[in-house]
């Protein structure tokens, strides 16, 4: 095929009793999304789609930047057709290399480069970089910094996974160090990774369910009630610390409604507001009741110390006595209680001879 002949192709395929007939996929060290086969005398064949093709419109909508759900519920936002607006290898290698951003209009032929450079002017824009001053040139780098961030929207995927001749293809532990499953292998070319499936995901729901705090074989058992498919709801670590800084549970209603927003220490808050009239922690002075805490008895005990300093020793441990202080036994009692909550609080300790349990392929 000659440079002249290289251009998109908008393939507009109507959905058969098989659907549209072709695998979508993304591709390790690749951004966007990629057709990874066609099957034969499918819609999307006759559509003229071909395996290798870059998605870059999906119904008029740019989703070079899109992760692979977001691609798939563009496609099912339309019942019955989809028009994708795709690259094939040497198309899109040849666009870059001009610095021309792929356009539907383009599909009737790329223009020439001196053209490419007229009709889009953006990549010109660094050219009178050198007239700007340094504070001009930080706001820009920041600007584009910000641009890039929010480009990619911290949400759940949804993966749906039909059981192949080998499993779903994915290998599923838990980690010592963290709480919750998580997918530790995706097979390549297995119906997990056409999914979407990543590692390092984790996992949130199994078919509907809810799995925080699941032991590791309670996941297995639910993702094997799916039969032939089990549908996972997952996080990658990114938006996992997300929602975690936001303190919410991820939902299937993440997946295009509304992100929550991370909350901030709720003293810097209210300070920012103005509202200092309530400390998030108690600052009075101390009383000599020993009876509130195991740690008051200290602060009395310095109290009455001030007041003594012109005594003897002596006398010091009389009135430390005479205010019913017995300071040794009552640190060592409440190092005691203190120490007795903690343990009361840990998690039952592990049995690490039964590890094997915690990883499982399916």
């Amino acid at each position: 095929m000659t440079k002249d002949q290289l251009r998109p192709r908008l393939c507009v395929i109507s959905k058969g009793p098989n659907g549209y007939g072709f695998h979508l996929h993304g591709e390790k060290g690749k951004t966007g999304q990629f057709i990874r086969l066609v099957e034969a005398s499918s819609p999307a064949e006759g559509a003229g789609l071909k395996a290798g093709d870059r998605v870059v419109h999906v119904n008029g909508d740019n989703v070079e930047q899109d992760s692979h759900q977001q691609v798939v519920q563009k496609i099912k936002a339309v019942a019955n057709e989809t028009r994708l607006l795709v690259v094939d290898k040497e198309t899109d290698a040849l666009l870059k290399s001009m610095g021309l951003e792929c356009k539907e209009e383009y599909i009737h032929g790329i223009p020439d480069q001196e053209k490419g450079a007229e009709q889009l002017p953006e990549p010109e824009d660094p050219a009178p970089a050198a007239e700007l001053n340094q504070a001009d040139s930080v706001s820009q780098t920041s600007s584009d910094k910000g641009s890039t961030e929010t480009s990619r929207e911290l949400r759940p995927r949804l993966c749906c996974i039909q059981k192949g001749s080998n499993g779903y293809g994915f290998n599923l532990h838990s980690e010592k160090s963290k709480t919750g499953q998580y997918i530790r292998a995706v097979d390549p070319d297995s119906p997990a990774e056409q999914s979407g499936l990543l590692p390092q995901d984790r996992i949130i729901e199994v078919n509907g369910m809810s799995v925080d705090g699941k032991q590791h074989a309670d996941v297995v058992t639910a993702i094997k009630n799916g039969g032939m498919e089990t549908t996972l709801l997952v996080v990658d670590p990114e938006t996992d610390e997300f929602f975690k800084k936001c303190k919410i549970s991820p939902t299937v209603a993440h997946l295009t409604g509304p992100l929550p927003q991370p909350i901030v220490n709720g003293e810097a808050d209210q300070k920012a507001n103005g509202n200092v009239s309530a400390p998030v922690t108690p600052t009075s002075a101390p009383s000599s009741n020993s009876s509130s805490s195991p740690s008051t008895p200290t602060t009395p005990a310095r109290e009455a110390a001030s007041h003594a300093e012109e005594q003897l020793p002596g006398d010091v441990e009389t009135k430390f006595t005479e205010l019913g202080l017995d300071l040794s036994t009552s640190a060592a009692a409440a190092k005691e209680k203190v120490r007795s909550k903690r343990l009361s609080k840990k998690a039952p300790q592990m049995d690490w001879s039964r590890k094997n349990e915690l990883f499982s392929n399916l």
